[in-house]
C-alpha cells in the first residue's frame, strides 16, 4: 500500500490549525500573504506531526499496528520507537471507536460554502452508532449515539485542550456540513458531538486522551456568530495582537508588533516598572510570552545562518552543547566486579504517575496515599483553568485590629 503523503495538500490561510492566531490576530493573514509564508512556524514540530499523521493514517488504511513500521521514513522523518509507541495510543484508542461505528473517514476532507477558505481534514470522523440512516425520530436521545471527531496532537510541549477549542470546533463542523451536503441530510440539533484531542506526548493530568461534548445545534450557532464573522473581519482588519498563538506564527522575526515589543523591552528601564499603574504593567505582562516567542524566533534564525558560514563578531558564536559524562557499553559490569554494591544507585519509589501505570490496585494505592503539596503561588494568565487567589492587602488583613484598637485607646482617655 502507498503511503500518504500529506506535504502536497493544499493548506487554507484560514484553516482550522491556524484558527487561533487569526481570530485573536487578523492582521496576520495579510501579513503572511504578502510575505508568502507558511501557515505555521517551528518547520521540525510540522514535520515530524505531519509524519506521525501519515504513518497513523498508513496503519488504519492497513490494518498495521506501529511495531511494523519502526524504521520506515514518513515525511523525510524515520519513525522511531517513542514516536511508534504514541501513535499506537492514537491507533488504540480510535480502532474501539471505529469497532463500533456504522460509518467512519480517516483524514476526512471537509469544506463548507460558508466561506470559501473553510476547508481542511479531520484526523478522523465517525458516527457511533447512527441507525436506519441518521434519520431515526429519536436521533439523539439515545446516548449511544453520538458524532466523535478526534485530532491527533504529535507535540511534546504544549498541552491542547478540547474545550472549546476553536481547531476542534472547526473540524467537527466541517464534518457535519460535509455529511450534511454530500448525502442530503440533516442531523438534528440536539445530537452529541464528542472533539476528542488524543496527545500521547505530553503529560497531561487528565491523561492523553482527553473529550469535550458539544451539539450540532451548539457547533452550528458558533461557527454563524463567532467562527465566519471572524473568517470575514480576517480579510480586511490589518490589526495585530499579539499572545500565545504567536507561537507557531512565521512572521515572528517580521511581526511590526513583536520587533516594537521587543525594541520597547530592550531599551526599558527596569527601575521604572514600580511606577506603573496595574493596567500599563498588566498590559506590558500579557505580552511576554509574544517576546519569548520572538526571543525564540531569534535564536533560531541566529543558530541556521551561523551553520550556513555567517559570522557575528563580538555577538554570537557556535560552541558545542554541554554534556554529561557517560560510561562505555562494558562499564557496568566492570564497576560491578570492582566496587560491588557501592558503584549503583539504590531503588527508590516511583512518582504517582509512574505507579499508576502498574495497573488498577496501583491506581487505588496512589489515591490513598499521594496527594498535591502546596508549592506557593505564581502568577497565571486570566483564562487559567485554576481558581485564582486573591491577597487581602494590609489594611483589610488587620483593618478592623486596628480600629479596635483605636477604640480601646479612645476610651482610655
Amino acid at each position: 500500500m502507498d503511503q500518504p503523503d500529506h506535504s502536497k495538500r493544499e493548506h487554507s490561510p484560514l484553516g482550522a490549525s491556524g484558527a487561533e492566531r487569526w481570530m485573536n490576530c487578523p492582521g496576520s493573514v495579510s501579513l503572511l500573504r504578502e510575505l508568502k509564508l507558511p501557515e505555521s512556524d517551528e518547520p521540525d514540530y510540522r514535520r515530524e506531526g505531519t509524519a506521525m499523521h501519515e504513518a497513523a493514517e498508513h496503519c488504519l488504511k492497513g490494518g498495521l499496528d506501529t511495531w511494523e513500521i519502526v524504521g520506515e521514513t514518513f515525511n523525510e522523518t524515520k519513525i522511531d520507537a517513542p514516536m511508534a509507541d504514541a501513535i499506537q495510543v492514537y491507533l488504540d484508542s480510535v480502532r474501539k471507536d471505529i469497532d463500533k461505528a456504522s460509518w467512519w473517514q480517516v483524514e476526512y476532507r471537509i469544506s463548507s460554502p460558508v466561506h470559501p477558505d473553510f476547508y481542511g481534514s479531520a484526523d478522523l470522523a465517525a458516527l457511533i452508532p447512527i441507525r436506519n440512516r441518521l434519520l431515526m425520530a429519536d436521533m439523539g436521545k439515545d446516548p449511544s449515539e453520538y458524532l466523535l471527531v478526534t485530532d491527533l496532537k504529535g507535540g511534546e510541549g504544549i498541552i491542547v485542550e478540547p474545550e472549546e477549542n476553536p481547531q476542534g470546533m472547526y473540524y467537527a463542523f466541517g464534518v457535519i456540513d460535509q455529511i450534511e451536503r454530500s448525502s442530503a441530510i440533516v442531523f438534528r440539533d440536539d445530537l452529541r458531538v464528542c472533539i476528542r484531542i488524543v496527545q500521547p506526548r505530553a503529560f497531561h493530568l487528565a491523561g492523553p486522551i482527553r473529550e469535550w461534548w458539544t451539539t450540532v445545534g451548539e457547533l452550528k450557532e458558533w461557527v454563524h456568530s463567532v467562527l465566519v464573522p471572524a473568517m470575514a473581519n480576517a480579510e480586511i482588519d490589518n490589526t495585530l495582537d499579539a499572545g500565545p498563538w504567536c507561537r507557531f506564527c512565521p512572521a515572528k522575526l517580521v511581526c511590526p508588533l513583536l520587533t516594537g515589543l521587543f525594541k520597547a523591552a530592550a531599551v526599558a528601564n527596569p527601575a521604572e516598572i514600580v511606577n506603573y499603574s496595574d493596567e500599563s504593567l498588566g498590559r506590558s505582562w500579557r505580552y511576554r510570552e509574544a517576546v519569548k516567542f520572538y526571543l525564540g524566533a531569534l535564536d533560531a534564525e541566529i543558530f541556521r545562518r551561523l551553520n550556513h558560514g555567517h559570522t557575528f563578531e563580538d555577538v554570537a558564536k557556535l560552541v558545542p552543547k554541554r554534556a554529561n559524562r557517560v560510561f562505555k557499553p562494558e562499564a557496568p559490569e566492570l564497576a560491578k566486579k570492582k566496587f560491588g554494591g557501592d558503584a549503583f544507585t539504590k531503588p527508590e519509589l516511583k512518582s504517582p504517575a509512574e505507579l499508576e501505570k502498574l495497573g488498577p490496585d496501583a491506581k487505588e494505592f496512589v489515591k490513598e496515599y499521594a496527594y498535591m503539596p502546596s508549592t506557593g503561588l505564581t502568577v497565571a494568565p486570566w483564562d487559567d483553568p485554576k481558581p485564582g487567589v486573591r491577597v487581602e492587602t494590609t489594611e483589610e488583613a488587620f483593618g478592623s485590629v486596628v480600629e479596635a484598637l483605636g477604640l480601646a485607646e479612645g476610651a482610655s482617655e
